[in-house]
């Protein structure tokens, strides 16, 4: 029997960087730094992790995003800027 994975909201500031450092799935990323300190990969459901330009274009911006915790990824479904 799986788990059932919660949909949950996150927030905190995006922010361009290298992920998964020293495997052959590093790249350049969005991390979401949350005010607790925590930082989770973000990856729009349904698109490519490694490129995706929506995603891109969310760094530098505070935000909430929602979506499913996977690991250290939070893959999401939906997002908004927060003022």
């Amino acid at each position: 029997m799986s788990a059932e994975r919660k949909l949950e909201q996150v927030r905190g500031r995006a922010a361009l960087t290298t992920v998964r450092t020293g495997t052959a799935s590093e790249h350049t990323g969005v991390v979401l730094e949350t005010p607790g300190g925590e930082r989770l990969i973000l990856v729009r459901l349904g698109a490519n992790p490694f490129e995706d330009e929506a995603t891109r274009k969310l760094s530098g911006r505070t935000i909430e995003v929602e979506g499913y915790r996977v690991g250290s990824e939070l893959r999401y479904t939906s997002v908004r800027e927060i003022a």
